[in-house]
């Protein structure tokens, strides 16, 4: 996301940057379910599993959401267009899986930086999660062209184009890809694994 943002279905320790890659992809679960995570660029851990169930929010979770976010709500009527409580608020509706309204916010904050390849990313990684695969690749996509190298959002590309369009070619032109501008990626392995499950697909 913006400065105080870090990963893509990347995550966010708490909070998708190009220097800040922790794309922490959870623990290595069963391959199966490992396959569905995705880089959320505020955070460091994976997030969902498999295809998105849309938005949702526990009374505990609600509680905690209403408590984190209604003094960023109040600030931001005194200054409707800061790019850091945009985000802020968009990342704590995210963290509680609230991805309908993460998206809005994330919106309003491209709509004044839209050059930003972590806050797009997570925005894809949101409208995915709302079951909405087109619209999460076509944010992808104008992310990678203001980055093109940017590994978060070719793994999420990848995995969306997979699970979500079906489109083996398109997640192995993906991640191919991010093997070869990153060689060093902090999770290949996991990366050629997927790689070679799809290819066992295609089969």
């Amino acid at each position: 996301m913006n400065a105080s943002s870090s990963n893509v279905l990347s995550s966010r320790p708490n909070s998708w940057r190009p220097g800040q890659v922790g794309v922490v992809v959870l623990a290595v679960l069963a391959l199966g379910i490992l396959l569905g995570y995705l880089f959320h660029s505020t955070s460091s851990s994976g997030v969902v599993a498999g295809a998105p169930s849309g938005s949702r929010t526990t009374a505990t979770g609600s509680d905690r959401l209403n408590s984190t976010i209604q003094p960023l709500l109040e600030r931001l009527r005194s200054s409707p267009n800061d790019p850091d409580l945009l985000t802020s608020i968009g990342n704590a509706y995210y963290d509680q899986h609230d991805y309908d309204n993460a998206v809005g916010y994330y919106r309003r904050y491209l709509d004044l930086r839209p050059q930003d390849v972590n806050v797009r990313t997570d925005m894809g990684t949101a409208m995915w999660y709302s079951g909405n695969p087109d619209g999460a690749i076509s944010q992808f996509e104008t992310a990678l062209r203001f980055q093109p190298d940017y590994p978060n959002t070719l793994f999420n590309l990848g995995i969306v184009k997979w699970q979500g369009k079906q489109d083996r070619e398109g997640a192995l032109e993906s991640w191919q890809k991010l093997l070869t501008t990153h060689p060093e990626y902090s999770d290949r392995q996991k990366v050629e694994e997927l790689i070679q499950k799809v290819q066992a697909e295609s089969k």
